[in-house]
């Protein structure tokens, strides 16, 4: 935006007020809603980023029921209300809810422009960075040791043509590491085909895979190219593998023998050249010990193996990833942006996530929509603020309130022993020996000597 370009919203007061020509004379163009039911009507803000509240005597009581109107908008709010009221609790509630700053009246022009201009800027960058994320989302986020290996593990895999095997339990994102392996690989430009293998009609599963010429049966009016021709020069991404059916496993493993399909119904074999990528929750060694998976097909596909692990394993990646759900969320929602209370944090954390990333980003969305302020609680997304201490020792909940704080440092500093330690106002060799204690660490050599040396402190202080 240029100089010219910045709008802001006005809800209250009036353009009279002396300090608006100061913003005229500073580029921005004001739009006026003299009551804020006026503000209702308004369904898209367009260009504007900033809006102004002013808080005078009609407006300041009626602040709590009106908040869902300011809500709605994506935009920084900023209230204008008298120094003496500041600290009120549902002004200084309200402040903190729904506004990015606030300023005290009398208006100081120089001193509110100055605030215009960071409430823009922020609002400007938030912007972009949604747009940027509503056009990928292929990001791999997390700083846990097992994601960095993924990571560097898919630089490696990706520019060959080896089949790859994903392993993971359900909603742990094992498509999105697909999407990877395509994205940096020769192939990136050509068809990037996903495919659910448990998904498929068990009675029309041949012809989607393989596709069908026309009369192969009742219904083919026309030929069609199945799911495994169309991946051609590209990548296959068959998911859920180990529920595909055991007669499909033989015509797959002739594909990836020979390179070749039939359609259902024709006698040409057809040449394909694909990468194919597999993805599976069910232990295959033990489906091929119970005959439900041929032995052959998966040393075929299980020439390179990456193994996502839980979410549950790896706590101090929540945050990060909630913190890119939560933009890149509120921007395809067409909700303003919010923030996670402190105490939804924690409980993000304590939380063992059965479904995974799914989950997570499921109830991110719930939180948007449900959220009544800036802040989203635990409730907005129906989890507990709460753990249940029924039939806990208080040794036991000294244990587990000791794990979580542990968890919860680490993942507010994204994985940082040294940030983590001083949040909890301990040593870096007692952090050490917290995580070794809670969360099964494997200390380097140099953990183990700055917690030796630390032992032998304790010791010498004790026989002093």
């Amino acid at each position: 935006m240029s100089i010219a370009d910045k709008f802001l919203f006005q809800v209250g007061g009036n353009l009279k007020e002396p300090w608006h020509s100061v913003l005229s004379a500073s580029g921005w163009q004001v739009m006026h809603f003299p009551d804020a039911q006026r503000l209702a009507s308004v369904r898209h803000v367009g260009n504007a980023t900033v809006g102004l509240i002013y808080a005078d005597e009609q407006l300041l009581p009626r602040l709590p029921k009106l908040a869902p109107q300011f809500a709605k908008h994506d935009l920084a709010w900023i209230l204008l209300v008298e120094q003496r009221l500041i600290s009120s609790p549902h002004v200084a509630r309200f402040i903190d809810e729904f506004c990015y700053d606030y300023h005290s009246l009398p208006v100081n022009p120089g001193v509110l422009i100055v605030t215009l201009g960071r409430a823009h800027g922020m609002a400007t960058l938030h912007r972009s960075q949604q747009t940027s994320e509503n056009e990928y989302q292929g990001e791999i986020i997390g700083e846990h040791p097992s994601i960095q290996r993924i990571r560097r593990d898919i630089r490696k895999i990706a520019p060959t043509d080896v089949n790859v095997l994903i392993s993971g339990e359900s909603g742990t994102g094992k498509e999105l590491i697909a999407r990877a392996l395509h994205q940096q690989s020769s192939r990136a430009d050509a068809p990037f085909i996903a495919v659910n293998c448990g998904s498929l009609p068990a009675n029309l599963v041949q012809s989607e895979l393989f596709g069908h010429e026309r009369g192969a049966f009742t219904g083919a009016s026309e030929r069609r190219i199945g799911r495994i021709e169309a991946a051609n020069k590209g990548t296959l991404f068959l998911d859920e593998i180990g529920d595909m059916t055991f007669d499909t496993q033989v015509n797959l493993l002739r594909f990836l023998q020979e390179g070749i399909i039939d359609r259902v119904g024709g006698n040409t074999p057809i040449s394909v050249s694909a990468r194919v990528v597999s993805a599976t929750h069910v232990d295959l060694p033990k489906a091929i010990a119970l005959g439900r998976f041929r032995e052959d097909l998966f040393y075929r596909l299980n020439v390179c193996r990456l193994h996502l692990p839980p979410l549950r394993e790896r706590h101090s990646d929540i945050l990060p990833i909630a913190h890119y759900l939560l933009e890149y969320h509120a921007g395809r929602l067409g909700v303003p942006r919010k923030r996670l209370a402190t105490e939804t944090a924690r409980a993000m954390v304590a939380y063992s996530w059965p479904g995974n990333v799914r989950e997570l980003t499921n109830r991110i969305c719930q939180g948007l929509v449900m959220a009544s302020g800036r802040h989203i609680k635990p409730q907005d997304m129906g989890l507990n603020p709460n753990a249940s201490f029924e039939g806990r020792t208080l040794e036991n909940a000294r244990k587990e309130a000791e794990r979580d704080a542990v968890r919860l440092a680490l993942a507010l500093h994204n994985g940082s022993n040294v940030k983590a330690a001083q949040e909890l106002g301990v040593s870096r060799a007692t952090f050490y020996r917290l995580m070794q204690k809670h969360l099964g660490l494997v200390l380097s050599a140099d953990e183990r000597a700055e917690l030796d040396h630390e032992n032998r402190h304790d010791t010498a202080s004790d026989e002093s």
